[in-house]
């Protein structure tokens, strides 16, 4: 079963699926000798570990479809991956599409922020028009060559300026008729107020149509006493905790080069 199949399978016979947010291959491949179901390539992440810039727009498709597609090679996981805005609009998407699908991975988000992004987490975000966000949706679509290839539509109208929550439900509802085939909300956090509402609000008219969460490191979800079963009772099929691998992989090096630093030949063995 190819990866794209082996996606669709995973969301049809489990309660809900978790992971963490990885950037390299050999992240990928420890994920998946650990036993994780699939992996998530994160933007924020691929852009601050291979360029050493923040995620604003800086990464080009080119090098994210590169990065994804060493890492789809590397394991047989299927693979998500995160597709910015589809770096332009609709014609660009089309191409976006293509290029991650032949790239091997099992699904792309494309969010409906201006061009360029930023961090979903900062201030200040600006989101396009509405039809202009439901025309890429429907390009990404139209533009797969196998409809097992997931198109997540992602808003981030809870948080920008001149957005709100019900912004966000609007948004996801004309994107699901748009023919998404799942949906990714923004949220501010620890608070499950947000996800609840926006989960109940989608969940009206498309009962069936799968949610992302972002548990977000950034916002201290882990500090939140709900656990990921009772994110899944919200509503939300597939829980991704961002940017994990990078941050504990900066953990380890500062600490290891802190301590090589200071001791020298007698710091700690990296192994």
């Amino acid at each position: 079963m190819d990866t794209k199949r082996k996606m669709r399978q995973l969301l049809k016979s489990k309660d809900y699926l978790f992971t963490f947010g990885i950037h390299n291959p050999m992240q990928a491949m420890i994920a998946e000798k650990i036993g994780f179901d699939f992996v998530y390539m994160g933007g924020h992440d691929t852009s601050v570990t291979l360029l050493g810039l923040p995620d604003i727009g800086l990464i080009t498709e080119t090098e994210m479809v590169t990065n994804a597609k060493n890492i789809a090679r590397a394991v047989n996981v299927p693979v998500l991956a995160d597709a910015d805005t589809g770096y332009g609009n609709a014609l660009n998407v089309i191409r976006t599409v293509q290029d991650y699908e032949a790239a091997g991975v099992a699904g792309i988000h494309i969010e409906d922020q201006v061009s360029p992004k930023r961090c979903g987490q900062v201030a200040g975000k600006m989101i396009i028009p509405i039809d202009e966000a439901v025309g890429k949706i429907k390009a990404a679509i139209d533009a797969r060559k196998d409809a097992n290839f997931i198109i997540m539509a992602r808003t981030d109208a809870v948080t920008a300026v001149g957005g709100g929550l019900e912004e966000a439900i609007r948004r996801g509802k004309a994107y699901a008729l748009a023919g998404a085939d799942m949906l990714f909300c923004e949220f501010p956090g620890p608070d499950l107020q947000y996800p609840r509402r926006f989960s109940e609000g989608i969940h009206a008219e498309f009962p069936d149509l799968p949610l992302f969460f972002n548990y977000c490191t950034r916002f201290k979800w882990y500090e939140s006493p709900e656990k990921f079963a009772d994110i899944a009772r919200l509503g939300y099929k597939v829980i991704n905790i961002s940017t994990a691998a990078m941050r504990v992989s900066m953990k380890a090096v500062w600490d290891y080069a802190a301590d090589v630093l200071a001791r020298q030949e007698t710091g700690r063995n990296p192994v």
